[in-house]
């Protein structure tokens, strides 16, 4: 099976890895020229070393650079969503580039997806579907491609003496939450068998979301899923159903630990990483500390407490939008013990945008507390706090990007 990928950072050429290392084909999108003499430095392959010292290689990826196509030439040479000649569509694209980078690389791609393709996305933060849709799909379920939205627990990162992506250490064996995005003419959805009822998230006893998910989460192979069409009738599993076949084939990998889990439970997890990562994330890079740094801190929780009492209103009323019941997941409280839980367990790591900044690099911040000012704006509800954090992100990526506007003369 093919699978393409954008985005060849840490986390998705370790993607690229295991689905190598079980004989699937992959194509790695890679951004520019300079990437591809790296990739060839390291022979065209990827490695991953395990928790226990042992090291994975694999090796017989294709590669593409992403090139800007002109849209008169795709005109002159038929090219265009949907019908584009058969050795250039893409059937499974997994999307794992950072938030902020996902539309400028998908409008050189996105003429070779079709709506009966599948794109998997695996990125940060909120609000890339959305920018999807309007700017490529025109608000139109019937011509997007089918969509998997996930949330991962994996930790992954580049090891010291390389500091390459094409070079890893599988830090934290986690696990990878797949749902599908429904279609909202055509209410279909992966059915589950009648016996996989167990609750998906143990970590908060809520039954008024009645979500469920297979009992073996970790299973190396999920049952045959049937597709329902508009009609409720199960679509044949024919090569171009590739929905079907990319949920297969990632949930039979068990280095991923990957599970199919209902909408209304990723919808829960991706909300719940989005204030987690709206805290860490930039007060890490706003200070320039790693994790650790935001424990035991009298005015880190001061902050991270105003930033969990707003989330905490707008997650009230845009789950309540969204169709799901009360639930106390999101209480202030508790999202404040989730986060110090993350940070214990990351101590020593370096946030994301924290790196991003430092390498003076554009933050995925309007995906993070930028889309929390969002919802909080759409519901009426004040978020002084959140707009604050984009603010002072911006500031500070601006000072590092332009060291220049330090100077006196600049200042006066």
């Amino acid at each position: 099976m093919k699978f393409h990928i954008l985005g060849t950072g840490n986390f998705g050429n370790m993607v690229a890895h295991y689905l190598r290392k079980h004989n699937h084909k992959v194509t790695l999108f890679l951004r520019t020229p300079v990437n591809f003499a790296q990739f060839k430095k390291f022979q065209q392959k990827i490695t991953i070393n395990q928790p226990n010292g042992d090291a994975e290689q694999t090796q017989g990826y294709d590669t593409e650079v992403l090139r800007e196509f002109d849209i008169d030439e795709l005109v002159e040479r038929h090219f265009h969503y949907g019908a584009c000649p058969p050795d250039l569509q893409i059937q499974r694209l997994i999307v794992t580039t950072k938030a902020q980078d996902v539309n400028k690389s998908f409008r050189k791609i996105f003429y070779r997806l079709s709506p009966t393709s599948t794109i998997v996305l695996l990125t940060n933060g909120m609000g890339v579907y959305e920018e999807l849709m309007e700017d490529f799909f025109s608000q139109d379920e019937k011509l997007r491609p089918n969509i998997l939205m996930g949330a991962t627990t994996h930790i992954v990162y580049r090891t010291k003496l390389v500091n390459s992506s094409f070079d890893l250490s599988h830090y934290g064996i986690g696990e990878i939450d797949l749902g599908i995005i429904p279609r909202k003419e055509v209410e279909s959805d992966v059915t589950l068998n009648d016996n996989d009822n167990n609750e998906v998230n143990n970590e908060v006893k809520d039954n008024s979301d009645n979500l469920k998910t297979n009992s073996n989460e970790s299973n190396s192979k999920i049952p045959k899923l049937p597709i329902l069409d508009i009609n409720g009738n199960e679509l044949p599993s024919i090569p171009e159903n590739s929905l079907r076949t990319t949920l297969e084939a990632l949930t039979s990998i068990p280095e991923l630990h990957c599970r199919h889990v209902n909408v209304l439970t990723i919808q829960n997890r991706l909300l719940e990483n989005l204030v987690i990562n709206a805290c860490i994330n930039p007060l890490t890079a706003i200070f320039n500390i790693r994790n650790g740094g935001l424990l035991f801190n009298r005015g880190a929780d001061r902050v991270i407490s105003a930033i969990c009492k707003e989330s905490t209103q707008i997650m009230q009323k845009h789950r309540e939008f969204l169709g799901m019941k009360p639930s106390n997941r999101f209480g202030t409280e508790r999202l404040i013990d989730a986060i110090y839980q993350i940070c214990k367990s990351t101590v020593n790591f370096k946030s994301t945008m924290s790196q991003d900044v430092t390498t003076r690099k554009i933050t995925e911040i309007d995906y993070l507390n930028g889309y929390l000012v969002k919802l909080g704006k759409f519901y009426g509800i004040p978020t002084p706090v959140n707009k604050l954090i984009v603010d002072l992100i911006y500031m500070k990526h601006i000072i590092s990007s332009s060291p220049k506007n330090l100077k006196r003369s600049n200042i006066i």
